[in-house]
Formats: structure tokens, C-alpha cells, sequence
């Protein structure tokens, strides 16, 4: 498979994990955009990857930001509840 399409197939992915909000998909796309990176089937076209690479890291720590903030909402919400 062309590194293009598996770019592609790897950034459709990641649209489909963020509207679902699923951390760890897109914590195992990183890691797929770093072998592919690093693999030895990168050529002049592997230039193209790692800016994606960036941006999905990018996307990834603010999606852990928000996740984290959401997650003590509904922590504090859920004692809240119980405090009643």
C-alpha cells in the first residue's frame, strides 16, 4: 500500500476517533504515523507525514486537556450528586 493511502486511510481514522472522543484510537494513530515515519518503506513522500504527525499530536494534547476537564466535571457533578 502507497504511504500516501495509508495516510489517508490513517486521517480518516482520526476524524472518525475524535467525533467519538476516543483517546486511546487516536493515541494508537500517533504511534502508527511514528513507525511509518521511521519505517524503512519512507521516501521522499515521508516528508508529508510528519507535519501530519504534528498536528495529530497537536490534536491529541488538546483532546487530553479537554478529556481531562470533562472527566473532573463529572467527578465533581457525581459528588455533588451524592452529597444530596
Amino acid at each position: 500500500m502507497a504511504i500516501d493511502q495509508i495516510l489517508i486511510d490513517i486521517l480518516d481514522e482520526t476524524v472518525e476517533a475524535l467525533s467519538k472522543f476516543d483517546l486511546e484510537k487516536l493515541t494508537a494513530l500517533e504511534q502508527q504515523i511514528v513507525l511509518l515515519a521511521e519505517s524503512n518503506l519512507a521516501t521522499e513522500s515521508i516528508g508529508h507525514a510528519l507535519p501530519k504527525k504534528r498536528q495529530l499530536q497537536i490534536l491529541l494534547q488538546n483532546c487530553r486537556v479537554n478529556l481531562d476537564a470533562l472527566t473532573r466535571l463529572h467527578a465533581r457533578n457525581m459528588r455533588n450528586q451524592w452529597a444530596q
